[in-house]
């Protein structure tokens, strides 16, 4: 009987998971396996890396990948521990021949997945990793990785005229798997927004929601820059981030959309967006390492000191600023921040308080709850000068933010308080 393990990282769901197919495809029988390393208890630049929102969407986004298994008569195996300690006993205990999983960005994940496939090829079973979360392959792209454009307007230009988004893959209908035993993950207390919930049927459902039955979509362009409300902006980046939905299949609906309803410059924006998403995914492949430096992509970064008092302040919304305090505590307390304000942000701890962007950009790291390695340090480089930018970093007024966003303070009053 062949047996393959698959490793689910942040690829959490069925729909167009090429490695689940392939997995099943090949083997009598799957080991889906996901390994619950405490994140919370890491830091980055002595902060944590993991808040309680984050955690709870990974865990309810767990258990809804446990209830499309069991619909299909499988289950997912998740094993407390990190997968350099526990995936070699793991595969022995299942008789695995061959590992399967996604391909990995950030260093520190390509350096995990390196050393373990070093392990377990040396006791005999195959590892392979699949591109699953980006939305164009990267064998389709018009130029090799090594060779992606520093800038993003190219990168956008080039693919779209020469590159095609493949057709996502459906679920598989039945997984079979050896007997695994199964316990319900318990979701800490948090206190992200109730439309917030991890797992691919929200994801599914928002999608169905921004596209279909609000038809937000149609005026996404105009909106996108708004500060609070539900359907501004699109919420898919949570989802996104854990891989409870492909931006394949974002695309397809987008386009599906557009050839029954409606296709204007906002259904177009929302895929300029994943090109965005696209871009900085395909540039940390070639860059693993830089956008963690200061100096980023052999730039000068304008500030390099930390001082811990300034942090504390911009951290708890307690700067001179109160669109800036608003922002913060919205991005503390909720696990999330519109767009443009994570950009008004990022700019007035960079070029307002003058400080090291790389803490901030540890900060949002542990509070959001659509962290996503690439996109947060990449926009984080690129606002502070030092990633794919040639104009020396974005400052931003602050009186004229609050000018153009927030002038009759509905947003401060939500989030400021006395």
């Amino acid at each position: 009987m062949k047996r393959g393990l698959v490793w689910f990282t942040e690829d959490l769901r069925v729909d167009d998971n090429e490695t689940l197919l392939r997995a099943i495809a090949e083997n009598d029988e799957i080991v889906p396996v996901y390994f619950l390393d405490e994140l919370a208890d890491k830091r980055q630049l002595n902060i944590p890396r993991m808040s309680k929102d984050r955690k709870s969407f990974v865990l309810e986004s767990l258990n809804n990948l446990q209830h499309q298994f069991q619909l299909r008569g499988g289950k997912l195996l998740v094993i407390h521990g990190s997968a350099e300690k526990e995936i070699l006993q793991c595969c022995r205990r299942f008789e695995i021949r061959k590992v399967y999983t996604k391909k990995q960005v950030g260093s520190e994940e390509k350096d995990r997945q390196s050393t373990i496939k070093e392990q377990l090829l040396k006791f005999g079973i195959d590892f392979e990793t699949y591109s699953t979360s980006t939305l164009y392959h990267p064998d389709d792209l018009p130029f090799s990785v090594r060779d992606i454009p520093m800038l993003f307007t190219k990168f956008r230009k080039l693919a779209e005229k020469e590159s095609k988004v493949r057709v996502p893959f459906d679920a598989p209908l039945n997984i079979v798997v050896p007997p695994i035993e199964i316990h319900e993950l318990i979701s800490p207390e948090n206190g992200k927004p109730s439309w917030l919930k991890g797992g691919e049927d929200e994801a599914i459902k928002r999608l169905n929601h921004f596209i279909w039955d609000s038809q937000a979509i149609s005026t996404y362009k105009e909106t996108r820059d708004l500060l609070t409300g539900l359907d501004y902006s699109t919420k898919f980046s949570s989802w996104l981030s854990l891989g409870c939905i492909s931006p394949r299949r974002i695309f397809t609906e987008i386009k599906r959309f557009e050839q029954q309803v409606l296709a204007n410059d906002s259904t177009y924006w929302v895929i300029f967006e994943l090109l965005w998403r696209d871009f900085f995914r395909f540039s940390f492949k070639k860059y693993p390492k830089a956008y963690f430096q200061l100096h980023g992509l052999d730039q000068q970064a304008l500030y390099t000191q930390f001082d811990p008092s300034k942090f504390e302040a911009w951290t708890q919304g307690k700067t001179s600023e109160s669109l800036i305090n608003a922002g913060m505590n919205e991005l503390r307390e909720s696990g999330f921040v519109s767009n443009r304000m994570r950009q008004i942000l990022a700019s007035y701890w960079v070029f307002g308080m003058q400080q090291d962007w790389r803490y901030g950009a540890a900060w949002f790291e542990h509070c959001l709850v659509d962290y996503d390695v690439a996109s947060n340090w990449g926009n984080w480089a690129y606002i502070a000068g030092v990633g794919n930018d040639n104009r020396g970093g974005r400052e931003f007024n602050i009186e004229k933010q609050t000018q153009l966003f927030d002038k009759d303070g509905v947003y401060r009053a939500q989030w400021l308080t006395s």
